[in-house]
């Protein structure tokens, strides 16, 4: 069962997250740097954007069945460096979803957009997530 294409626009409300030194110290030790100083990684963005299981939010909303879902890819584009101490707004749309393999693979494409204080727009995150719909057997 494909997702509905009425779906592509869909959009979070914005939810606001603090950038805390214990967090991103935690995030630099599991990617293996011993220490970030104030300057958050590029792919700290993830850890943000999923703040409050905001993806299972956007995927229960497209009625979309978990047990089917890969995580495909991912590109963070940054503005303006990101660290200790900033509070950043997300918000999270889908902009897009689109089949392959007649209608076996199924994309969601979900951009992010991260805010400062100011309104400034200051990185834009795009996943990809790959559905997988099985074909039918003929019996």
């Amino acid at each position: 069962m494909s997702t509905d294409r009425r779906h592509v626009g869909f959009t979070l409300p914005r939810f606001t997250v603090t950038i805390e030194p214990e967090r991103l110290a935690r995030f630099a030790d599991a990617i293996g740097e011993s220490s970030t100083g104030v300057i958050a990684p590029p792919t700290f963005l993830k850890v943000i954007e999923g703040e409050g299981a905001s993806s299972r939010r956007i995927l229960d909303e497209l009625g979309v069945d978990l047990r089917r879902v890969l995580h495909a890819e991912q590109q963070f584009e940054y503005f303006t460096p990101m660290g200790v101490g900033d509070s950043v707004s997300v918000e999270r749309k889908v902009v897009d979803i689109y089949e392959k393999k007649g209608g076996e693979m199924e994309f969601i494409v979900i951009e992010t957009s991260f805010f400062a204080a100011t309104g400034e727009r200051v990185a834009i995150s795009r996943q990809i997530v790959l559905v997988r719909h099985p074909k039918k057997r003929e019996q």
